[in-house]
């Protein structure tokens, strides 16, 4: 049984709603990122919801800050929605917080510049 549920949703060219579920970790992490990067396209946006994410490793942080960076050389923007508690002091911890844009809600997110 798959541990990461992911579910994409296009919100318009260039942009994708990104729903993450359960566990990002060493076992999902490289899968996620093959996924994931193709989304991101210059200009564009990626929106991860991460309200379900319930836990995140070093392995699944290490995609999260490829995207970030990805992102940033293509001009495109990622934001992390509502990381769950545990997900959040990881990136606390980590300083990842400072690097990786995060917002309350989906719709906060697609707004934001």
């Amino acid at each position: 049984m798959d541990r990461l549920a992911v579910a994409v949703a296009p919100d318009g060219p260039g942009r994708y709603v990104v729903t993450l579920a359960g566990e990002l970790d060493l076992a999902a992490a490289d899968g996620f990122w093959a996924e994931l990067q193709p989304l991101i396209e210059p200009a564009g946006m990626v929106v991860l919801d991460g309200t379900e994410l319930s836990f995140l490793d070093s392995s699944g942080l290490r995609v999260l800050l490829l995207a970030n960076a990805r992102a940033k050389e293509l001009g495109a923007r990622l934001r992390l929605v509502a990381p769950h508690r545990a997900v959040r002091r990881t990136l606390q911890l980590t300083g990842a917080d400072d690097l990786v844009t995060t917002c309350a809600s989906v719709d906060e997110a697609l707004v934001a510049d």
